[in-house]
């Protein structure tokens, strides 16, 4: 497992927010606003051909006119442009893309997928998702998805491939004053799957225990070695 593109996107240092938007309702301004809001510190960067600014904050036409490096990709463009995107941001250099936007292998455009993933290997870049909400940490103060709440303080992190659980219990556990340092919805994983995470967040010392949500494996024999080598309690 490449750790350095891994750490990138699971704890990025700095965001673009691929299809961000000025219009209250869409994905990409709700991921916009949440960013800003829940307080996260790392250097975020609207994409967005046809604004200038986007909540305060300079727009950019594409990922290549970006000055700086970039961690993370959240990528909310409908499912046709994803594939251009991933060439771009692997050209840019960024370690990893977090694809919020649905239209792929579960609703069988599986040849789309597949070409966003060799695209994404050619460069080194790692791909969350598609079909994710994104990923919250509280320790990080990064809300990198359309969930209503960063999560309160807790010591517990949770994997969900189900996005609808994971917004739902993102809503019942910050309501009920319950905490989770980390929430990760991993939809369709089309790279980076459990296993992954499990050794991210056994290596995470803000994470003493990790819970799952699952409901289908692509590789069950790396799940069970990622378990078992795991110090914490799954």
């Amino acid at each position: 497992m490449d750790r350095t593109a891994l750490n990138g996107l699971l704890r990025p240092k700095s965001v673009a927010v691929v299809g961000a938007s000025a219009t209250p309702g869409k994905i990409g301004f709700t991921v916009m606003e949440n960013l800003l809001k829940d307080g996260y510190k790392g250097k975020i960067y609207p994409i967005n051909p046809s604004a200038a600014e986007i909540l305060g904050l300079k727009a950019y036409a594409s990922i290549a006119d970006v000055p700086d490096s970039i961690d993370a990709a959240i990528i909310t463009v409908p499912a046709k442009l994803v594939l251009q995107v991933t060439e771009e941001c692997g050209k840019k250099g960024v370690k990893g893309l977090i694809i919020i936007t649905s239209g792929f292998s579960e609703v069988g455009n599986r040849e789309l997928e597949d070409q966003i993933v060799a695209t994404a290997k050619r460069y080194g870049t790692r791909v969350l998702g598609p079909n994710i909400v994104g990923t919250m940490s509280n320790s990080d103060q990064l809300n990198a998805s359309f969930a209503p709440f960063l999560p309160l303080r807790g010591k517990a992190s949770l994997i969900s491939q189900s996005g609808a659980l994971l917004i739902a219990l993102d809503a019942a556990s910050y309501t009920r004053r319950v905490g989770f340092d980390k929430l990760f919805s991993i939809g369709n994983m089309s790279d980076v799957n459990f296993a992954d995470i499990i050794e991210f967040l056994d290596d995470d010392p803000n994470t003493t225990c990790i819970s799952l949500y699952i409901e289908g494996f692509k590789d069950g024999r790396q799940f069970i070695e990622a378990s078992r080598k795991s110090s914490k309690p799954i």
